[in-house]
Parts: C-alpha cells; sequence; structure tokens
C-alpha cells in the first residue's frame, strides 16, 4: 500500500504533479490532464478491490451536475489494477481549515449550509444516502462556492449492508452510532445541522475545547446529552432552535427532509434581512416531448438549471501564511468507528425510537433539470405547534399601536416571538403575553407561538396604518 503512495500510477493523458493526501483506503493526487488542459484531482484506491470505488463512482455520477456537489469527470482501472476517480480540483484554503482558525459569519454559514441542503435533497431524491456529511466534506471550489464531496461510505436507500462500513463520530447522529443497518434520510439531516454548528463555532457539536476526545466517551455525549448552547452572541434564538430541532435525539422529530432544514435556514436569513440564498434542486422536465428543432440555442448550453440572480459572498479567506500548513483536497480522515461497537453500553443511554427504513422509488426517475427555491418561497421553522389566533392591532390613544392575539390552544404552555419592522431593519422579540405595542406609522407584526419544548408555529401576520406623531 506504501508503494501505492509514492508511486503515482501512470493514467493515460494525465500528467501526475503532487500528492494532496491520503484517506482510509484512497490517496488523492494532483494531475495536469492533457487534453483539455486542467488541473483535476485524481482519487485512487490503496488496494486492488475496486467495488467500493465503482459504487462511489456511480453514486456521484447520478448527482455530480448539481452546483453544490463536486464534479465528476470520470472513473477507470490503472495497469496495475488499481481503481480511480477523477473529480473536480478544489484548491486551498479549504471550509473546514477556515473555520476552524475563524468561525464563519452567521451569513456565510447560513449561505453555506443553504446551498449544500439543495445538494443533499438533490442525492435523497436520487435515492442515496451520504452518511458523511462533515465540514471536511465541504470543499470550496476555485470559485469558492461549496460542493459536498466524498461519496465514499454513501448507500443506496434501503440497502441494508452498510452496518460495517467507517463513519464519522463527532457529526454522526445517535441512531447511526447504536445501529447503522438501515440508513435514513433523517441522518443526513443531522449530519447537515451538526456541519453547520461546527462552521459557526470552529468544532464539532460536542466536542471538548481544547482537547482530544475519546471516541466512545464522545458518542455517549451524542446519544445522551442535548445539543450543547452554541455560544454565539450574534447567533438568532430562532437559529439556535432550527439546529436543535434538526439534531433532535430522535429521527422522527427532525425536519423532515434536508430542503425542509434548508427553508427553515432560509427564513433566518430573511429575518436578519440578508441577502437571500437560493436552492438548487432537480425538477423533472415540465413534459416528455425532446426539444425539436435549432431556432434556440438552449441545445448548446452546457448546464440545464436555472438560479436567480443573487450577489453571494465566498466565505472568508484564511491567512495567506497559512495556507501551506494545509494538505490540499485531501481525502478527509474520519475518526472510525463500526456501527454497533458501542453495543448495549450505548442503547442503556438512550434508545432511539421511530426509526423508518426510506426506501428507493423502483422506477427511474426521468430527465429532470435543475430548478431554483428562491426564499420568498420558504417555508418558516418547523410546523409542530398551532400557531396564535385572531391577530389584530389598533391605534391607542397615546399614537401607538397595539396588537393582540389568542393562545393557540386552551391548554397552551409557551410563548410567543414577534417581529417588528421598523425601517427595513426587522427585529424579533420574545414574550409570555398575548399583546406587543409597537411605535405608529406603517406597522406591522409577525408573530410565531413557540412551545415550551421550543417547536414553533407557522407565522401570522396583520399590519396597520397609523399616522406619526
Amino acid at each position: 500500500m506504501a508503494s501505492q503512495i509514492d508511486s503515482p500510477p501512470h493514467i493515460a493523458g494525465l500528467k501526475h504533479l503532487r500528492v494532496l493526501g491520503s484517506g482510509g483506503y484512497s490517496t488523492v493526487h494532483l494531475y495536469e490532464q492533457q487534453v483539455p488542459r486542467r488541473e483535476i484531482a485524481v482519487k485512487v484506491m490503496r488496494g486492488p478491490s475496486s467495488d467500493l470505488f465503482q459504487s462511489e463512482a456511480e453514486l456521484m455520477a447520478r448527482v455530480s451536475s448539481h452546483p453544490a456537489i463536486l464534479s465528476l469527470f470520470g472513473a477507470g482501472v490503472t495497469e496495475d489494477g488499481f481503481a480511480y476517480i477523477v473529480m473536480e480540483y478544489c484548491p486551498p484554503p479549504q471550509l473546514w481549515t477556515v473555520a476552524r482558525r475563524r468561525p464563519l459569519s452567521i451569513a456565510d454559514a447560513l449561505r453555506t449550509i443553504i446551498q449544500i441542503s439543495g445538494a443533499v435533497e438533490t442525492a435523497h431524491r436520487a435515492g442515496i444516502i451520504h452518511r458523511d456529511i462533515k465540514p471536511a466534506n465541504i470543499l470550496l471550489t476555485a470559485y469558492r462556492r461549496p460542493v459536498l464531496a466524498d461519496f465514499g461510505i454513501s448507500s443506496v436507500a434501503g440497502d441494508a449492508n452498510q452496518a460495517t462500513r467507517g463513519l464519522s463520530v463527532p457529526w454522526a447522529p445517535p441512531e447511526q452510532l447504536i445501529d447503522a443497518a438501515n440508513p435514513h434520510p433523517s441522518a443526513d439531516v443531522y449530519s447537515l445541522a451538526a456541519t453547520c454548528y461546527s462552521l459557526l463555532s470552529g468544532r464539532s457539536p460536542f466536542g471538548s475545547v481544547g482537547q482530544k476526545d475519546d471516541i466512545f466517551q464522545l458518542s455517549r455525549k451524542i446519544i445522551s446529552d442535548p445539543v450543547p448552547p452554541l455560544q454565539r452572541p450574534d447567533a438568532p434564538e430562532a437559529l439556535k432552535r432550527v439546529l436543535e430541532v434538526a439534531m433532535d435525539k430522535s429521527p422522527m422529530q427532525r425536519y423532515p427532509s434536508a430542503l425542509a432544514l434548508g427553508r427553515a435556514l432560509q427564513e433566518i436569513e430573511s429575518s436578519l434581512n440578508l441577502p437571500p440564498t437560493t436552492i438548487d434542486l432537480l425538477q423533472d422536465s415540465l413534459d416528455g416531448s425532446e426539444d425539436v428543432g435549432d431556432d434556440d440555442d438552449s441545445g448548446t448550453r452546457i448546464a440545464v438549471f436555472s438560479r436567480v440572480t443573487t450577489p453571494t459572498q465566498a466565505p472568508p479567506a484564511a491567512p495567506e501564511e497559512d495556507d501551506s500548513e494545509e494538505t490540499e483536497e485531501e481525502a478527509p480522515r474520519r475518526s472510525f468507528v463500526v456501527p454497533g461497537l458501542i453495543g448495549a453500553a450505548a442503547i442503556a443511554v438512550a434508545s432511539v425510537g421511530g426509526y423508518v427504513v426510506w426506501s428507493t422509488p423502483g422506477e427511474e426517475r426521468p430527465p429532470g433539470s435543475f430548478a431554483t427555491i428562491q426564499a420568498d418561497q420558504a417555508a418558516p421553522l418547523k410546523e409542530t405547534a398551532p400557531a396564535p389566533q385572531g391577530l389584530a392591532g389598533e391605534l391607542t390613544a397615546d399614537g401607538t399601536v397595539r396588537f393582540t392575539w389568542s393562545a393557540p390552544a386552551a391548554d397552551w404552555a409557551g410563548e410567543y416571538q414577534y417581529r417588528q419592522w421598523r425601517g427595513a431593519v426587522p427585529t424579533w422579540e420574545t414574550t409570555a403575553d398575548t399583546s406587543a405595542v409597537l411605535p405608529a406609522g406603517q406597522t406591522c407584526i409577525e408573530v410565531v407561538a413557540v412551545r415550551d419544548d421550543r417547536r414553533a408555529s407557522n407565522p401570522v401576520h396583520a399590519c396597520v396604518d397609523a399616522p406619526t406623531p
């Protein structure tokens, strides 16, 4: 195996430049492709077995045209019998290196995870569960756009033969640590939220600060402990609540899909008055007919996805002098654990109920194109609480506007959050009362009911036109 790393394989049409990194079962090399001339990353299997690589290549081929998934250029087997995959090269610095040095801003973290949520949702709709979403598996392209990589332990939904494959413990959901025999899309929802937490904190959600975690102690924390509070004064409570819901111990209590999580994060963007981030999804063709005629140049276009022209910002660049310390385009190292290794001890700590196996549709999906979900189409926070009733506003004698509403139910136990507009900057307030007083003017309010278990309702709205003093 060592000779495989030291002596990169000869691949026709490619010139080897250097080794980029190595992982559990493969080495990633930087090659220069001769025609067309470009730098590419080539992942080479360390051993002669190619079954795992063939599976990874086939899974990537289903979804790699997505703008937030690492592009796959090809695959093959060398003359020596080593399987390889040819992929897009993403130069340093990479996202996790940047976030560990300096956690991302709220805006950058939201933008990144919203874009990746579209990639994960697309994979799920193709019947693929990634099973290893983590910060190190989100690379930054040359244009600094985040892309999801490393489908090495991904599985086809409904495939129960996954239990012996390794996974990354710090970002794995509890049910994967107990028994990963039946992977479910909700596991990716958890890992996506855990990744968001890490980008905002610079560490894994349950990781210790300043010391290395024992893998079994870390696993027990993930299974039994509540999600540690996100220590970010600038993080809105709504964002913390979204992460808590997405990282619920029970898979069935999380957001029902990666898309639902992405929409909840879009709602956070909107509440912070941030530029909206779009979600790209594979959409079935509107009809079954093929394009006919050559009077439209659309047939010569390479991509078939639409995107709203919204300005995007790259995550903050790392200090230039530190780039040399990073391993480029590495095959990310995992903290490996064989699910079930925790065994009875883990199950005694906490049991995960309501687990449902996601089955793959028995028919092929028709050809599709990418559609974009805009932020104004986004659903609010997970709808597990009833909404306030009878919201109305009136001008009072002192010139302010008083809004009132009724509890969602007679046995309601919880509080309310309302968002008031003052100019163009909305702000959230929390109250246990069923009323709020706002300054006069074009006064609008949005109210959300929040149960004691932190589940939120759909918002209700009301506006009052009142003269300013």
